[in-house]
């Protein structure tokens, strides 16, 4: 008896701890979307697409071709204005893997200024979407063309356990990775064509 009724207050007690992690995760997107939303007024964002995710938001103004990342951090809202002819690279990533990308051609511009190139960023480990049965973690690098050469991890879902490839909810992930992956094409195109 006192084992079960041990047992009954351990259940309890995680339900109560779950419960605690979900309202506050909740909270957290309700103070993003909230500072994200403000941000948008001040700046006049012309919103063309608005991905409002658990950790990050992201911005498609297609009229000042612009894509902008926001992030909170420690109650501050970070973010990345990212013009279009700056997007240099999208890697849709699963758990730290590269399983497919998009990239341009020829030099970074913080390669043309003497720094370090494409090739020395850290971008995780080439893998293969077939290979992947479970994934906790789905995210975009995207490689801004900056005299910095920015990384940014854009992370759509992350689980504490694994979860299978086939019931995971990847529709937003994968229309924003086509989506960079697009302008990335359309912006590599217009170059060549500008080329004598």
């Amino acid at each position: 008896m006192q084992i079960f009724v041990m047992a009954i207050m351990f259940a309890f007690l995680c339900f109560i701890g779950v419960y605690i992690l979900k309202n506050s995760e909740s909270k957290y997107r309700l103070d993003k979307t909230k500072a994200v939303e403000g941000f948008i007024k001040n700046n006049q964002i012309q919103i063309s697409e608005w991905y409002s995710g658990k950790f990050c938001d992201l911005i498609d103004d297609e009229e000042n071709e612009m894509i902008w990342f926001f992030v909170l951090e420690r109650k501050q809202l970070k973010y990345k204005q990212i013009p279009y002819d700056e997007l240099f690279y999208v890697g849709l990533t699963y758990d730290n893997q590269t399983v497919e990308s998009y990239r341009r051609t020829g030099q970074m511009k913080k390669e043309m200024l003497g720094g370090e190139g494409f090739g020395s960023l850290r971008l995780g480990i080439p893998g293969n979407i077939s290979d992947f049965n479970v994934v906790k973690n789905m995210s975009l690098t995207i490689v801004v063309d900056d005299r910095h050469a920015a990384v940014i991890e854009a992370l759509f879902l992350s689980h504490s356990f694994f979860a299978n490839i086939k019931t995971v909810k990847d529709t937003e992930i994968n229309h924003w990775f086509r989506k960079l992956g697009m302008i990335i094409q359309a912006k590599e195109n217009e170059l060549r064509k500008s080329e004598p």
